[in-house]
């Protein structure tokens, strides 16, 4: 499957992100400047600063399943969060999402709810990785597309890469689910490149996915058109439009990230 044989790329590619040797500063200040939209950042918030993190995103066309009718838009607020510097090289966080699903038919989803209470911590491996990990909790079992019931236990690895014209990003992750869904784990990854196009305005090019155990809650592929605005001081805007290659994800979404360093 394509989807599997990214995912196997994938963690060829980021055991030679996480044991390259550290670059050199002046490429470090550039991954600093850009940022993915969707994949996770190897960067990780200085010692005693704190960030405000808020998405919002419009989401078309999103099917649960094989077919069958089983259509929905969804309206999806994430993530809300806080995250902290606690020390050099490590951050903690804590989030939440919120899904409200919209039926095009009979038996497609038509609730709405949190996906989640995440708490998560932060370690910044060296200047081109870091591994984010924890738990999510308190969610609603019956949205789509990421239900909750118990504890969910999850880790990413996000990796970049500076080049001459801009940074390579990757990301993999498992999630371990608990509850009535602990047979829909699933695997998340991700490969973009961001670019410069001004000294305050970035672009994002990016490919992201699920591949999933739980067939019927469906495996997405989605490929990703964003932008990077640094807005002020510690004010940072990403705008984005995305198209799902296959039927879980969805048609067309339209959506935004937030930062503001505290």
């Amino acid at each position: 499957m394509f989807q599997r044989g990214l995912i196997t790329v994938g963690w060829l590619v980021a055991f030679s992100f996480c044991f390259s040797p550290v670059q050199a500063q002046q490429h470090q200040a550039k991954t600093n400047t850009l940022r993915p939209v969707v994949i996770e950042t190897a960067t990780v918030l200085p010692e005693g600063q704190a960030a405000f993190d808020l998405g919002l995103a419009m989401e078309l066309d999103r099917e649960v399943g094989g077919g069958g009718g089983r259509e929905y838009d969804n309206l999806r607020v994430a993530p809300v969060a806080l995250r902290y510097g606690v020390s050099s090289g490590m951050e903690i966080g804590a989030a939440i999402g919120y899904s409200d699903n919209d039926a095009e038919g009979l038996n497609g989803p038509d609730e709405s709810g949190l996906e989640g209470i995440s708490l998560f911590a932060k370690l910044q491996l060296n200047p081109e990785s870091a591994v984010r990990f924890g738990l999510v909790m308190a969610g609603d079992d019956n949205i789509a597309p990421y239900p909750n019931d118990g504890v969910d236990v999850f880790v990413n690895l996000a990796l970049q890469k500076p080049l001459a014209k801009g940074v390579l990003f990757g990301e993999l992750g498992y999630r371990a689910q608990g509850g009535d869904l602990d047979m829909n784990n699933y695997f998340n990854y991700g490969v973009g490149f961001a670019t410069a196009v001004a000294e305050t305005v970035g672009l994002s090019l990016e490919l992201v996915g699920e591949q999933a155990q739980d067939i019927g809650i469906g495996n997405s592929l989605d490929l990703v058109l964003g932008a990077g605005l640094q807005l002020g001081d510690g004010v940072r805007m990403a705008p984005y439009v995305s198209v799902g290659l296959n039927d879980a994800g969805p048609d067309l979404a339209a959506g935004g990230q937030l930062e503001l360093r505290l």
